[in-house]
Parts: C-alpha cells; structure tokens; sequence
C-alpha cells in the first residue's frame, strides 16, 4: 500500500468513529455550566444588593424615629423635673415608667421615608434621675442643674423587604432654666 492510499484509507469517512461529536457534546457541557454559574452569582449580588438597600432605608426609618423621639425628650415644654412618668404617661406620651410595658409611638406622616413598610416607631423609657451638668453638683448647696431625668429611647423601623433595624440610646434630658 503506498503513502496516499493509507492516508485515504486512515480519514475515510466510514472510518471515523464521532469523535469530534463528543469534544463539541463536552466543551458545550462545560460552557453550559460555566454559563450556569455567572448567573447564579449575578442573581446572589443582586440579592445582596437589595438587602443592603433595604436595611439601609430601614436603618434610616430607626434612626429619623430615634431623633424625633430625643427632641420629644429634650423640648423645652416637656417638664419632667420632680416628676415620675406612670403607666397613663405611656398612651398620652409615650414616655413609660422603668419596666412598664412598651407602648409604641409612630412617627408624624410626612417625617419619614415612604418606601418603608410602616411608619417607623419609638419608645421612651424613663430610667430616673442621672447627675446633671458637669461640675453643677460640686457646689453646695447643689443648683437645679445638678440632676436631670435620664431615659431611654428604643427605636425601631421596617423596609418592603426584610430588613428590620432597632437601635437604642441613653438621653439625660435638658434641666429647664429657671
């Protein structure tokens, strides 16, 4: 047999066997799964994404509450020098006694992010008497600076989606100027 009728004979195409069709049937499997996995990872940022948007709205409903509620606190109508807040106080307030059960106070229309589930909500706790300004106890007798009311204030807020913020802070209130 001479060189051309073996080279002939060797790519006949009753000779070939589909070899080429499995490499093309792998390569397309690896590309299909390869495929498969960019899309999963775009889906899983996108997701994150959206969680982080939603707590950040959600943090920033629990944060708007938590400022609305200190002004609620340091107002200058709200006098709390001599007095000890009641179980009443809660309804009409929204300032508690220490260990009362929490009654929730939406914020105002208009004072918050629309795009949040509900209007975020306070509570204000009344904690006691904490020491005053710096400095105004060290004199004797003692001046009306020397104590003021301290209470704690709980906020919290809700996004669309899950995203659930509460966020808590301690506030000495303003000792009315005589």
């Amino acid at each position: 047999m001479n060189r051309k009728s073996f080279r002939d004979a060797a790519f006949a195409p009753d000779r070939q066997q589909g070899m080429t069709l499995i490499v093309v049937l792998v390569l397309l499997i690896i590309l299909s799964i390869l495929g498969v996995a960019i899309l999963r990872s775009t889906s899983m940022q996108e997701r994150m994404s959206a969680n982080m948007r939603d707590r950040s709205l959600a943090f920033q409903g629990a944060e708007s509450a938590m400022r609305y509620a200190q002004e609620q606190v340091l107002a200058a109508d709200v006098v709390w020098e001599g007095k000890v807040p009641v179980a009443a106080d809660c309804t009409g307030s929204g300032i508690c006694p220490t260990g009362a059960t929490a009654v929730w106070m939406s914020l105002p229309t208009g004072s918050y992010d629309t795009r949040l589930a509900e209007a975020p909500q306070y509570w204000i706790e009344y904690l006691g008497i904490a020491p005053g300004y710096k400095g105004s106890c060290d004199l004797m007798p003692p001046s009306p600076d020397c104590e003021s009311p301290m209470f704690r204030i709980t906020a919290r807020s809700q996004s669309l989606g899950r995203a659930n913020v509460v966020l808590q802070a301690n506030v000495s209130s303003r000792t009315p100027a005589e």
